[in-house]
């Protein structure tokens, strides 16, 4: 029987890690007083949330040693959770 394939941290783990901090960033810097226009605001927001969660699918993949392909489940979920905090949003907005 052949080991399991490993995946590296520097792999999945430290990307993942990245992309969360750069989406709390993100979330954290633009939602205080700055002096970018209100679209880039607004842009932000749904960039944030893609980072974060892509981030934290990464990070999951790696702390659960799986591939990409094998995580459909947990792709989709992400995926609606930004579908439905941006629509949320845009509905707030107006």
């Amino acid at each position: 029987m052949q080991p399991k394939a490993t995946i590296s941290f520097a792999q999945r783990g430290l990307p993942g890690l990245l992309l969360v901090a750069a989406g709390l960033v993100l979330a954290l810097v633009f939602k205080q007083r700055s002096p970018w226009p209100a679209e880039a605001k607004q842009l932000t927001y749904p960039l944030a949330l893609v980072l974060g969660m892509g981030g934290a699918v990464l990070l999951s993949s790696y702390v659960r040693q799986q591939p990409l392909r094998a995580m459909k489940a947990e792709l989709l979920g992400a995926a609606l959770i930004v579908v439905v905090l941006v629509l949320g949003r845009l509905a707030l907005a107006r």
